[in-house]
């Protein structure tokens, strides 16, 4: 029920104010059309920056396997410094082996750090890390029971030589055009190394992904940022949808008057018709008004063969002839009278139907509605009910009068000439006579 409420508000609204109704229309489908392609937009640029993410975290965790990796096959075969190693592997920056009591090299910050993390004996470790400078340490002791002579290796790692550029997905530098819309880094505490990118206070939406390296001995998480912006908004599919909206909403618009004027001009049409046919019972009234003239010699030569057949003796011949002209004009009214109600009766005429005023009123209004928008006329039915209606529910003159504002001597009146019209002689037939709708 509240849906129907609303639709006939609406409509109504529509009735009153055409214009506002269709800005209304226009607006709320512009926003739901536009909103629902910004939110597909956005969908679009989440999955592929979550898929470049992961991407990027999936080489960089391979980077980090393979420093572990290379950690354990030193510590395994106990190798000598080999110079030729950081060739194959760029990022190692500097290599060291220990052995026994020897100290590590480097500043007493970083020796102590090395010689702290390779407790873990038999795992890789993180020693130190200078994200703010793009370097970290990781080191690697022999397990317990490989000898005094096994040795202890570290490796000094470069933060931007770990980066696969070849394979990255924002391109193969940080000035890239995807590197510099998207901001990475690598975080550890409070310490971050910044890889490429920045973001803005001006974005719309704002994508971020954080994962953490697949090495434990590297504890790094890898952060992506990235910023939906004003230029990302799909400008061309949302004008596309402006002007196909706009245009959809005129030609509904166009269609919706044409079929309003088509029903006002039937209906004007139909208005035409009976005022025609008024014109014609009008004349018809006339006609039948001429009709006197053949009626009263009608009457006359019936008078005067009366008169003759009651003379002594009876003049039959005169009244023979009396007869004969009575039949000449009585059938002369009754073809003129024949004639003129085939010109005037629609054929297949139906049985007597009662009227709905209210909805004949509404006909009526609906007539007048370019005239009444023109001159900005608001018109509201609020009729009471019909008298056929009361008189149905078995209401006195008196109860039909206080409900229609009318007089009881009008209501007696009405009544009179609706059983007339009906041809009903109680209200028990009038109920009988009536559709299964009306009552």
């Amino acid at each position: 029920m509240r849906a129907i409420s609303l639709s006939t508000g609406f409509q109504s609204f529509l009735r009153r104010q055409p214009r506002a109704a269709w800005a209304v229309v226009w607006l709320l489908g512009l926003l739901l059309g536009g909103g629902w392609l910004v939110w597909q937009s956005m969908e679009r640029s989440r999955n592929a920056f979550e898929t470049d993410a992961r991407i990027a975290h999936r080489l960089l965790s391979q980077r980090a396997v393979q420093h572990e990796a290379v950690l354990a096959t030193l510590v395994l075969m106990q190798p000598a410094l080999d110079v030729r190693l950081p060739a194959i592997y760029p990022q190692f920056m500097r290599m060291w082996r220990r052995v026994g009591d020897a100290a590590w090299p480097g500043d007493s910050t970083l020796s102590a750090a090395l010689r702290v993390a390779e407790q873990g004996k038999g795992s890789p470790q993180l020693a130190l890390a200078d994200l703010p400078n793009a370097r970290f340490w990781v080191v690697m002791a022999p397990a317990a029971g490989s000898g005094p002579q096994a040795a202890a290796y570290a490796l000094e790692i470069s933060l931007p030589l770990m980066v696969p550029w070849a394979d990255w997905p924002y391109g193969d530098n940080p000035q890239a055009p995807a590197a510099r819309h998207t901001a990475a880094w690598l975080e550890q505490g409070s310490a971050r190394w910044p890889l490429h990118g920045s973001t803005s206070d001006a974005a719309l939406h704002r994508f971020a992904f954080r994962k953490q390296l697949a090495a434990a001995s590297q504890p790094f998480d890898v952060v992506l940022e990235r910023d939906y912006t004003l230029g990302d908004l799909p400008w061309w599919p949302l004008a596309a949808g402006l002007v196909g909206w706009t245009l959809a909403l005129v030609a509904l618009a166009s269609a919706l008057r044409q079929r309003g004027a088509r029903r006002r001009a039937e209906e004007l049409l139909r208005l035409g018709q009976v005022s025609r046919l008024n014109a014609l019972g009008e004349l018809a009234a006339g006609l039948a008004h001429e009709l006197n003239q053949p009626l009263t010699a009608v009457l006359a030569s019936t008078q005067a063969t009366v008169r003759l057949l009651a003379d002594d003796p009876p003049d039959v011949a005169q009244a023979q002839a009396a007869m004969d002209k009575t039949v000449v004009q009585a059938r002369r009214a009754a073809e003129v009278v024949a004639r003129l109600r085939r010109a005037i009766e629609r054929p297949n005429t139906g049985t007597t139907t009662p009227v709905d005023v209210a909805q004949a009123a509404r006909d009526v209004l609906q007539l007048l509605e370019p005239e009444c928008r023109k001159r900005a006329v608001a018109v509201q039915l609020q009729g009471p009910a019909s008298l056929l209606g009361l008189i149905i529910e078995g209401l006195t003159n008196k109860e039909i009068g206080r409900a229609m504002a009318v007089l009881p001597g009008t209501v007696e009146m009405h009544r009179a000439n609706l059983f007339e019209k009906l041809a009903a002689p109680s209200l028990a037939h009038l109920i009988r006579s009536l559709p299964s709708s009306s009552t």
